[in-house]
């Protein structure tokens, strides 16, 4: 390579040496607590796929979630609340997408799962009656 070449390689490796310690510090990997070399590598593949998929999230955020979301991490934030519910005995179930976790899945390209779409309207709930004798009426003269 020459001088000008090796120059452009060394200045673009400064900025991609601050870009990933920028994305350890998100993934919280800035220390690694292993007692074995096997232990250490694992935790490095699982560092490299969770960047691997940090780095989607926040391309999908930037090309068409910026107007719902301010960051790519309230796109995770809103995704959290669902779960897996698995019971011995009973038939499993995923808790409903609703609201802005739709959304990010159509950005995604995510079909939801059967059973997770929102297709029942909310039951109105009666008010309780009150226990006891109802009140006389007032009679007005």
């Amino acid at each position: 390579m020459s001088a000008m070449e090796v120059l452009a390689t060394y200045n673009l490796r400064d900025e991609q040496e601050k870009y990933f310690q920028q994305m350890k510090s998100q993934m919280v990997s800035d220390r690694q607590r292993t007692w074995s070399e096997e232990g250490k590598t694992g935790r490095l593949f699982i560092l490299f796929v969770s960047l691997i998929l940090a780095s989607q999230v926040r391309h999908t955020w930037k090309s068409s979630l910026t107007e719902l979301f301010s960051t790519s991490l309230e796109v995770l934030d809103e995704m959290k609340p669902i779960r897996y519910i698995e019971h011995s005995g009973r038939a499993k179930h995923i808790t409903a997408f609703v609201g802005k976790q739709r959304e990010i899945c159509k950005a995604f390209g995510f079909d939801i799962p059967k059973g997770c779409d929102v297709g029942y309207a909310v039951r109105k709930v009666e008010p309780k009656k009150k226990r006891g004798r109802p009140r006389k009426q007032q009679i007005e003269n």
